[in-house]
C-alpha cells in the first residue's frame, strides 16, 4: 500500500469532521443571537477589504490622475480577499 501526501489531507479533514460533529453533539445548536454574530462578521469579513479597495483605489486614481482605473482594480482585489477571507473563516468555524 503506498501513501500519499493527500491521504494526511484526508485524514486531517475526517478529524476536523469528527471534532465538529462532537462539539455540535455536546454544546447543542447555537442561539439565535450567536448565529445572527457569525453573519455580522462574515459580513465585515467581505465589506472592510471591499471598502479599503475603494479608499486605496481612489487614492491611487488622484495621485496619478488615472479616472477610475485603480479604483476598479482594488474594488475587484478588495472584494476577492474578502470573500477569499470570508471562506477560510467559514471553513475554520
Amino acid at each position: 500500500m503506498s501513501h500519499h501526501p493527500s491521504d494526511d489531507e484526508v485524514v486531517s479533514g475526517v478529524r476536523r469532521r469528527i471534532d465538529r460533529r462532537e462539539r455540535a453533539q455536546r454544546e447543542g445548536e447555537p442561539s439565535l443571537a450567536r448565529q445572527f454574530a457569525r453573519i455580522g462578521v462574515l459580513g465585515w469579513l467581505i465589506v472592510i477589504p471591499t471598502l479599503l479597495g475603494i479608499l486605496i483605489g481612489r487614492w491611487l486614481d488622484r495621485v496619478f490622475d488615472s479616472g477610475l482605473m485603480f479604483s476598479g482594480a482594488m474594488l475587484l482585489a478588495g472584494i476577492c480577499l474578502g470573500c477569499w477571507s470570508g471562506w477560510r473563516w467559514m471553513h475554520d468555524e
